[in-house]
């Protein structure tokens, strides 16, 4: 439009940086950027037209050429430069020059913001139409709504909305109809016209405007049968499936162009999804549960999803293992390991502390020194006594020889009396002294830090448990306590020592429960069949009760039936 230009050319910035490179050459591939740095420059530098006389190095004539640089502004924000290359002119005609390029740089800003507010219109449309489908609170009322706002925003005859249900398509809403046959031709043209489309996944355009080959015989048959000029037909996807269609129809003179459709596209895959998801909201269970079935159902049955058929074949085949393979049952309860008997050893009189030999834990044979008391004021009148003796047989044999009967008659009473005394208090002296009552270990009793401390007659000072035999005490739950008899065996593992079974046998339930932890416990006594140097008294572990052989679900399963039974009994009327 500008007399005399020789080139051009236009510089943007690049991405992400400040520098500025030629884009747009005109004529193709002129020299002109090598040459425009100076004016470019100086534009940037007052975000204003400037003119500059520059010697073009291209020309041989070597005459002066003006570049006239231009910046390219909008909202004030700079985003590039138009460089134009003339011959030298006279001042008047620079001036309508410049004008030009600047009338030209404010058409350009006016295009990019009509385009800028065409996308704002269609964004807000799309919000409106979406706004429509939420705010009814029935799904037909919604759908036949923005059917019809669709219909005057795109200048259209007709619109309407099918759903897949199962292999074919229901129209469940049309443009400006409230209540419609489905059963009449003309819906039923629309709906098969939507599954040719969605059966080829596909927009489909007719009469056809492109070389695109497309199955229109649908298409063709609503055209012509209804009289229809243009028809578009969209389908659109829920998550990843399509779930639907919007067909479209105008009259013959107003066919629909690419822009237009790209426009609905965009529509139509904003407000189908939202209309799929309030026609399921209102579905009944059932329908509900067939849908959240038929999916994997699907998969299952096409071609693919390997891990989902494997991980369905291993879940079948563990559920019939379970159901026709037996286990053992085992009731299971935590054990102790106590002696079966345990001797005591008592402080037989009064008296203080003066030996203590062993502690808990220790090992003692029969007839061992445990500990002694203090024995010296029984030594002191165990002498007292014998010398009382002494004296009263001394004045035994003097009354004798005097032939004084009836004195020899008491003091003979008096030695017996001495005798008698002096035998206890020998015998306190043998007790002073504890020993072991048979082979075995010290339970309790340790009197290591109680030396010089007094004890009372009857005081427990040890207690003896034999290594030789022992039973096992188990807790066993109140709901499996029923299935354990008398005469079962069954195995024990230890925490000392985990890598060895033991076997034992129920010799004894005891009819009283205890309380732990919010539940309800039974003992159950048993007797250890296997014999171990390892074993002591207090040892404790896990034990499994040999029960019977039951199906492998119903021993993963019973404790959680039994609790539903207990459950359904305390709320049912």
């Amino acid at each position: 439009m500008i007399n005399g230009t020789s080139n051009a050319v236009v510089f943007s910035t690049e991405s992400g940086t400040k520098s500025y490179l030629p884009i747009v050459y005109w004529p193709e591939k002129n020299s002109l950027a090598k040459y425009a740095a100076p004016a470019v420059t100086a534009a940037l530098s007052k975000k204003q037209c400037v003119l500059l006389q520059q010697l073009d190095g291209s020309d041989k004539t070597g005459e002066p050429k003006d570049l006239i640089a231009c910046p390219l502004l909008l909202d004030e924000e700079l985003y590039g430069v138009v460089v134009i290359q003339m011959p030298s002119q006279a001042s008047e005609q620079r001036q309508s020059t410049i004008f030009q390029v600047k009338t030209a740089t404010v058409w350009f800003e006016a295009m990019i913001r009509g385009g800028s507010s065409t996308r704002k219109n269609a964004l807000v449309a799309i919000v409106e139409l979406v706004a429509s489908c939420l705010e009814h609170e029935e799904f037909q009322e919604a759908a036949t709504d923005v059917m019809t706002d669709l219909a005057s925003r795109l200048f259209c005859d007709r619109v309407s909305i099918g759903f897949l249900h199962g292999t074919g398509v229901i129209v469940e809403a049309v443009s400006h109809s409230a209540k419609f046959d489905r059963n009449s031709s003309l819906i039923r043209d629309i709906g098969e016209a939507m599954d040719e489309a969605m059966d080829q996944d596909t927009t489909i355009m007719y009469p056809v405007m492109n070389d695109d080959v497309f199955l229109l015989r649908c298409h063709t048959t609503l055209a012509n049968a209804h009289k229809v000029g243009s028809i578009l037909t969209i389908p659109f996807a829920v998550n990843g499936r399509i779930a639907g269609s919007v067909l479209i129809e105008r009259p013959s003179d107003k066919p629909f162009d690419k822009t237009e459709t790209e426009q609905f596209k965009q529509i139509v895959s904003m407000v189908g999804p939202v209309l799929e998801v309030r026609r399921r909201d209102e579905q009944s269970l059932l329908h509900r549960v067939q849908n959240s079935f038929k999916q994997p159902l699907v998969k299952l049955f096409c071609p693919g999803h390997i891990a989902l058929k494997l991980g369905l074949f291993c879940s079948i085949l563990t559920l019939a293992i379970l159901t026709f393979v037996s286990g053992h049952y085992r009731v299971t309860g935590i054990s102790r390991l106590t002696a079966l008997t345990q001797r005591v050893v008592v402080a037989p009189q009064d008296g203080y502390i003066a030996e203590a030999n062993v502690r808990p834990g220790d090992i003692v044979q029969n007839k061992d020194i445990l500990g002694a008391l203090d024995d010296k004021d029984l030594k002191l009148e165990y002498r007292r006594w014998q010398s009382q003796l002494e004296q009263l047989k001394t004045e035994h044999r003097d009354a004798f020889a005097r032939h004084k009967r009836s004195k020899v008659a008491i003091i003979k009473a008096r030695i017996d009396q001495a005798k008698a005394r002096l035998n206890l208090v020998n015998e306190q002296l043998i007790r002073t002294r504890f020993t072991a009552p048979f082979d075995g270990m010290i339970v309790s009793g340790d009197l290591s830090q109680a030396l010089g401390a007094p004890v009372e007659k009857g005081q427990v000072l040890f207690t003896v448990a034999p290594l030789d035999t022992y039973r096992v005490i188990l807790k066993v739950d109140e709901r499996d306590i029923g299935n354990v008899k008398n005469g079962q065996q069954g195995k024990l593992v230890l925490s000392g020592i985990p890598g060895k079974p033991l076997l034992f046998t129920v010799e004894k339930i005891t009819p009283v429960s205890i309380a732990e932890e919010g539940r309800n416990y039974f003992q159950v006594e048993a007797e250890i069949d296997d014999k171990s140097d390892l074993l002591r008294p207090g040892m404790e572990g896990v034990a499994k009760i040999e029960i019977d052989q039951r199906k492998l679900i119903w021993i993963l399963t019973h404790n959680l039936v039994d609790w539903w039974r207990l459950l359904v009994w305390k709320y049912r009327p």
